[in-house]
């Protein structure tokens, strides 16, 4: 690891002398480094930077010549934030780890250390992307630390001369989870859809799916059949990818990816317009959690009997961002609270007592419309 003795104590941070001394910023050597440090918080809350690191190192496409960034804030032994980026990514990763949320976020006696370790880890990515720091432009994680991160970096690249905001329309969203102990109980009808493991000859198929999927999404996205078997036949050939069929014809699909050693992701769950309304949603999410999960009856067909290639996992996880998403999720067991709402019940982990979900913001960072950049001002 690089361990930077930059504290916020320096002449540009506000900070107390005692919070001071118990912050540091890390920057990890590579991968293998970031990974072993964060062996023991591989749960739901590190998956976006765990799993997105994972996933990384398991592809073909990527350049070792480009940088990745593995950064962190540590409280003593205490990893409190971590923040990772690499070529692989479609946004800046942000954690914070399920042992770290109440000293991060504080309590009603203690206001927590989120205000300072974030000012730290601004001051110090700054100092990792200078002299571009806008190579930072999008960012996903808890919802107060990306809102307060992004606050104060447009804040600090703006005494800087490169003046930047937050896109108006960036979205909130919700990270929850579901494991044994919350599945629900197993159907007294089996359900009639068959869902299937994808293999190389459900490419074509698996691409027009993909192609339904980006368009129905939040920012309705256009793309070519070609672009969508390049984005499908990694997580095809990984065995990562689950359909269903209904009246011979391909319904809807499952992608599965962020894998880690305790947890896996469901990434895109899309069923065809045409097709809806008639349990296949549901049907697919229910059985390819309880495979993951190793909660017989599956009610899926692998292509080879036994266990996933990847292995049995503690936590199916996901993000999810639309109300009867949610509905569907829940009713297949993940930790979502009872209704859309702050304060509401449901939505906590019998195994742990903790709540089962967290908020998360994605935030798309962009020059000022009117803002010159730094080379124009006088």
């Amino acid at each position: 690891m690089l361990w930077s003795t930059r504290t916020a104590a320096s002449d540009r941070h506000k900070m107390s002398t005692a919070d001071s001394e118990m912050l540091r910023f890390v920057r990890f050597e590579g991968p293998q480094a970031f990974l072993k440090a964060t062996t023991k918080l591989d749960d739901t809350s590190m998956n976006f930077c765990i799993g997105s690191l994972y996933n990384y190192l398991s592809s073909v496409a990527v350049s070792q010549a480009l940088p990745v960034y593995l950064l962190a804030i540590y409280r003593g032994d205490d990893l409190l934030i971590s923040m990772t980026h690499t070529e692989a990514d479609f946004a800046w990763m942000m954690c914070v780890p399920t042992t770290a949320q109440a000293l991060v976020e504080g309590t009603s006696a203690n206001p927590g250390f989120l205000g300072p370790a974030i000012e730290l880890l601004v001051y110090s990515t700054l100092a990792q992307l200078t002299p571009n720091p806008l190579v930072l432009d999008k960012l996903i994680g808890p919802d107060a630390a990306v809102k307060a991160f992004v606050a104060a970096w447009c804040t600090l690249l703006g005494a800087q001369g490169h003046h930047v905001r937050m896109t108006p329309g960036d979205w909130g969203s919700r990270v929850t989870y579901v494991n044994r102990a919350s599945l629900p109980p197993i159907l007294s009808t089996p359900s009639p859809h068959v869902i299937v493991q994808a293999t190389a000859h459900d490419l074509e198929a698996i691409a027009q799916l993909h192609i339904g999927y980006e368009a129905d999404t939040l920012w309705h996205r256009v793309i070519t059949r070609e672009a969508a078997l390049a984005a499908v036949e990694g997580p095809v050939k990984a065995g990562l990818v689950w359909y269903v069929c209904d009246e011979g014809e391909p319904a809807g699909y499952i992608v599965l990816g962020r894998v880690t050693s305790r947890t896996i992701a469901i990434r895109n769950a899309f069923v065809s317009r045409a097709r809806r309304r008639k349990g296949i949603a549901e049907a697919m999410v229910r059985g390819v959690t309880r495979y993951y999960l190793n909660a017989p009856p599956y009610d899926v067909r692998p292509t080879e009997e036994g266990p996933p290639a990847v292995g049995f996992k503690e936590e199916v996880n996901l993000n999810v961002a639309v109300a009867d998403a949610e509905r569907v999720y829940r009713r297949s067991g993940f930790l979502l609270p009872a209704m859309n709402g702050e304060g509401v019940p449901g939505g906590i982990d019998l195994t742990t007592g903790r709540q089962g979900w967290f908020k998360v913001w994605l935030a798309c960072i962009e020059p000022k419309p009117d803002a010159a950049g730094p080379e124009a001002q006088s």
